[in-house]
This record gives structure tokens, C-alpha cells and sequence, in this order.
């Protein structure tokens, strides 16, 4: 028995991706949920930003505790 999923229509987000099949998307049922915390995992037209982590940046040596 297979279960038929309803699909949504596409959000003005989608535009330009390419699994766009007509007014649907090809791979998520709702699209409009994986564009709400940000941009959708499986959209081809949108590059992921590069996290740069700031370097640490050594000034001088610390002198050692004699014990």
C-alpha cells in the first residue's frame, strides 16, 4: 500500500533552484518549512557562508611559577 504525500507549492525562496519541477519541488513536500530557519539544505542555487573562527593571536610568553 503507498501512502500518496500532498505536495505545497513552492515559496519565492525556491526561485532559481534547480529541483524546481514545475510549481512544486521535486524533493520536499513543504518547502516553505525548510526555508523557516534559514536557507534550505538541498537548494542549488544558494552558497553556504564559510564560518571563519578568528585565530588566536599569541602576544608574548607568560614567565613559569617557580615552586
Amino acid at each position: 500500500m503507498a501512502v500518496q504525500l500532498t505536495k505545497s507549492p513552492i515559496v519565492k525562496e525556491c526561485i532559481g533552484c534547480d529541483n524546481i519541477e514545475g510549481d512544486f519541488c521535486r524533493i520536499w513536500a513543504t518547502p516553505a518549512a525548510k526555508w523557516r530557519l534559514g536557507a534550505c539544505a538541498s537548494a542549488t542555487h544558494v552558497k553556504p557562508e564559510a564560518k571563519a573562527e578568528a585565530a588566536k593571536v599569541r602576544v608574548g610568553q607568560q614567565k613559569q611559577k617557580k615552586k
